[in-house]
């Protein structure tokens, strides 16, 4: 691997940002509900994507992808903040990344601490998929 660690980061960094903008652009229906703007979210996860979520439950991408769709408009004046992006590991299939995610929006503030496996991919944004998502709950101001 030709590229510099804080290359790698910096592409990371994009990939966790760019999505949750993806994120925070649909779930407060700033995003038209279109299949090209759906796909911004579907297509950055791998078939074989699993999440745990900070509840600590186990989801499948068959299973998340649905209730996303659904959930379009459904958090007006939701904002999603990442911080602290670091890699923790990379090789030739992908990279550990961890990070902070800091929402707020009608659910009141939460903060997640999460660690992703991004798979690479030449042909996703920024070279990367989400393979595999685990959140926990730091803060959660309900």
């Amino acid at each position: 691997m030709d590229e510099s660690a804080d290359a790698l980061r910096d592409r990371c960094a994009a990939q966790v940002e760019d999505l949750h903008r993806v994120i925070e652009d649909w779930l407060t229906g700033r995003a038209p509900r279109t299949p090209a703007s759906y796909a911004a979210f579907a297509e950055a996860h791998t078939p074989d994507f699993t999440m745990v979520t900070p509840d600590g439950v186990l989801m499948h991408r068959d299973e998340l992808l649905p209730g996303f769709e659904g959930a379009h408009g459904g958090a007006p004046g939701l904002s999603i903040r990442i911080a602290d992006v670091a890699v923790v590991h990379a090789d030739t299939g992908g990279v550990l990344v961890t990070y902070e995610e800091h929402q707020d929006g009608p659910a009141g503030p939460s903060v997640r601490r999460s660690t992703v496996l991004l798979a690479r991919d030449a042909a996703a944004p920024h070279g990367l998929r989400a393979r595999h998502l685990h959140e926990t709950w730091v803060a959660r101001d309900r």
